[in-house]
Formats: structure tokens, C-alpha cells, sequence
């Protein structure tokens, strides 16, 4: 890795910002009150939640559609 290039700009080096994302996706939004999720069922909603975050949820349709 190139460190020291990275810091001059100004890019994160470190693990923090990807551990805060995982901590805020997973455990604050799947362990809310009430809810109870297997680890199949809590796959498949991180799953959703990343197609979602990540622009793409009109594919789901279209791929359901054509099967």
C-alpha cells in the first residue's frame, strides 16, 4: 500500500470508515427493536439493502420477471 501517498489525498487509510458501515448496516439495522431475523432471512435483507444502496433494485425486478 502506498500510504503515504494516500494520506496526501486525504483518502482513509485505516479500517474505521469500512467497520462504522458494516456496524451501522448490520447491527444497528438488523437488530432494532422488535426485530428477530435468522441468518438465512438476515442474509437475504443485507442482501437487499446492498442491491438498494447500491442503485440497482430495478434489476431485481426485471431478472424476477424474466424468470
Amino acid at each position: 500500500m502506498k500510504y503515504p501517498e494516500y494520506r496526501v489525498q486525504g483518502l482513509p487509510i485505516g479500517c474505521g470508515v469500512v467497520e462504522s458501515a458494516c456496524k451501522h448496516e448490520v447491527a444497528d439495522r438488523c437488530k432494532r427493536a422488535g426485530m428477530r431475523w435468522d441468518e438465512p432471512g438476515n442474509e437475504n435483507i443485507l442482501a437487499l439493502r446492498c442491491w438498494d444502496l447500491n442503485g440497482r433494485w430495478d434489476e431485481i425486478w426485471r431478472a424476477k420477471s424474466a424468470a
